[in-house]
């Protein structure tokens, strides 16, 4: 889906923060995030940069796909919203850059070769409180096994969805490999999948499904929203990870690609994305949200270099299990 944001022609693109770019050029972006979160920082972006941007959305694993068909005359300009992992598994398309505004990230962030972070999410439970009681809430990846959830779990498909790769290489890295594989091998047996972890929310909020693996921040804003959801972290370990921006290999339009990356890090776009439920990763911008405090969750430490590095192994294995699913 190809979602679009206008504004009339400028003289010149003026972002404080990086170097100007002629208003007859676009930005264009290809992104995977929540179209809450687009919704507020594109609008942004567009008024302080006075440059149109283009948006193209989908799931990390079909944006990656398109990267590497256009390889060489790439249309994007920037990579938004994936996981550090996506973009050290296909280093060949994305260009190293450090934006200004990294001098303020807080020192648990880091660019990661080509990889930026601009915000945190936790990985997260969401379950449909008019359908479970309190006692039938999952409290662990092991809970989810249970046959009580059999076809009531919806999760995405890490093949197709940076979030739900996550999930599945948490769970490996927690309890190991062997045990790993075993206890998400039941998680699969429960589930039905999608495409995007994105739209896994709305199916726990129209209860679709009873429980849902998804980013804290969609889950959030159905649940301060007014909806039956009730926002849950597994017991047994989840991370705060950052979700990344990269820079294309061949931008049509480098500047501009630039000046979006940096105005992420800036402290207008890191408030904005404390407002949507996100978590900021600069330093001097503190989180207001009603998302949980890190210090209060069972936070174990992913390890993307491993994940990026195990990346086709892990979605080998995963597919050999969806070929026996239960």
């Amino acid at each position: 889906m190809k979602a679009m944001y206008r504004i009339s022609a400028a003289l010149a693109l003026i972002v404080a923060l990086a170097t100007p770019a002629t208003a007859q050029e676009k930005v264009t972006i290809y992104s995977a995030a929540p179209q809450d979160l687009l919704d507020h920082v594109i609008p942004a972006f567009e008024k302080a940069a006075k440059v149109k941007v283009d948006v193209i959305k989908g799931g990390s694993g079909d944006l990656i796909n398109r990267l590497k068909a256009e390889a060489g005359r790439t249309s994007a300009d920037v990579l938004f919203s994936v996981s550090t992992d996506v973009v050290e598994a296909n280093s060949k398309l994305f260009s190293k850059y450090s934006p200004e505004n990294t001098k303020f990230l807080a020192d648990a962030f880091k660019i990661n070769d080509a990889a930026i972070p601009f915000t945190a999410v936790a990985t997260s439970f969401g379950v449909n409180t008019k359908l479970l009681t309190p006692a039938q809430y999952p409290k662990t990846w092991i809970d989810l096994g249970n046959p009580l959830y059999k076809g009531k779990i919806s999760a995405g498909r890490p093949d197709k969805s940076g979030s739900a790769f996550i999930q599945l290489a948490l769970i490996l890295q927690i309890y190991g490999e062997e045990k790993g594989w075993g206890i998400y091998g039941k998680i699969l047996d429960n589930a039905v999948l999608s495409n995007s972890s994105g739209a896994v929310s709305k199916f726990v909020n129209d209860g679709e499904a009873t429980v849902g693996l998804s980013n804290e921040d969609t889950l959030l804003r159905y649940k301060v929203g007014g909806g039956p959801v009730e926002l849950l972290y597994p017991t047994d370990g989840t991370s705060a990870i950052a979700d990344v921006m990269a820079l294309t290999a061949n931008p049509a339009n480098p500047q501009g690609g630039k000046a979006f990356i940096n105005f992420m890090l800036s402290k207008e776009a890191q408030e904005i994305l404390d407002s949507v439920g996100r978590r900021p990763v600069r330093a001097d911008v503190v989180p207001t949200s009603a998302l949980t405090p890190l210090s209060k969750l069972k936070l174990v430490k992913y390890d993307d270099d491993w994940a990026g590095a195990n990346r086709a192994k892990i979605l080998a294995k995963w597919n050999e299990l969806l070929l026996n699913k239960k």
